[in-house]
């Protein structure tokens, strides 16, 4: 057993003991930077099972494609299992619990995206897809290793479009479309630039039913991603999210234990927000 594996099974133990503990999922995410950077088989076999344990199916079925060769049928089972989750990819995966470090393809993948304010990390949220060859951009007719995945009301039949169309508007623009439903924005909001950048300039995300927008201190929140009862704990903000109006006052007495039954990637979504202004998180759920 080579010492990337034998490193593994120490720190999913401590996961499995712990009850998934936030020091144990941050502890797999830290290991899983550092194996990204090594450029060995070995490594790159322990990532996929890295991966796979923290629920990113997307980097796992990544991390595991080059290994697998047709003799390997156990390996080849498992790659196909991995690729029915290639629909929501690494969208539902336990969330990072601390910081944002990343391996540096990452770092340099996230840097050269613009900037989405009330969007700020669409490739966590598998907004944007990463693609192992370059695609074409519909919009600007450009090559892009990194494109969108996510809602575009418009009555053109658009598959792609890349980070730079999306922040400067001109997808919106060129194909008369909006990336937010404009009926399904939380009201509160009276400056319409803010209306117009969330709306034409900011990539959206996918919910079960029709997505919504949250709004707090007079501004868009910005989408932190998708979450289960499971993700608030580990965040330490349920309490938070038991004081917000959708819950406190939609769900009465039985709050707690309707916040409970909500699975990330389950029939009983969570989508979280956080408010730009004072930091609070605000929740939006829907069902299959």
């Amino acid at each position: 057993m080579n010492e990337y594996r034998q490193k593994y099974i120490a720190l999913k133990k401590e996961f499995e003991q712990t009850g998934q503990s936030a020091d144990s999922v941050q502890a797999l995410y830290e290991y899983r930077d550092f194996l990204e950077e090594q450029n060995t088989p070995e490594a790159a076999w322990v990532l996929a099972d890295v991966c796979e344990t923290l629920e990113l199916y997307g980097s796992a079925f990544e991390a595991l494609r080059p290994l697998v060769t047709r003799t390997d049928k156990k390996a080849l089972r498992r790659l196909a299992k991995l690729a029915s989750f290639q629909g929501t990819g690494d969208r539902y995966a336990l969330r990072r619990p601390h910081g944002t470090a990343r391996s540096s393809k990452m770092q340099k993948l996230q840097a050269a995206l613009p900037h989405f304010r009330y969007h700020p990390d669409p490739l966590a949220t598998a907004a944007f897809l990463i693609s192992s060859s370059p695609v074409t951009c519909e919009c600007c007719k450009s090559p892009t290793q990194i494109y969108y995945k996510g809602p575009f009301y418009t009555v053109a039949n658009i598959d792609t479009l890349c980070p730079e169309c999306i922040s400067s508007g001109l997808a919106a623009r060129k194909f008369d479309g909006a990336f937010q439903d404009e009926y399904c924005l939380e009201d509160g909001v009276t400056d319409p630039e803010k209306k117009e950048e969330l709306l034409f300039r900011t990539p959206g995300y996918q919910g079960w039913q029709q997505e919504y927008w949250r709004v707090h201190c007079g501004d868009y929140c910005a989408f932190a991603g998708y979450v289960g009862y499971r993700e608030l704990k580990q965040m330490e903000i349920v309490e938070e999210i038991l004081d917000d109006p959708v819950c406190a006052g939609d769900w009465g007495d039985g709050k707690e234990e309707m916040l409970a039954a909500m699975v990330n990637g389950g029939g009983f979504q969570g989508y979280l927000f956080q408010c730009l202004h004072c930091g609070k998180y605000l929740l939006w759920t829907d069902c299959d």
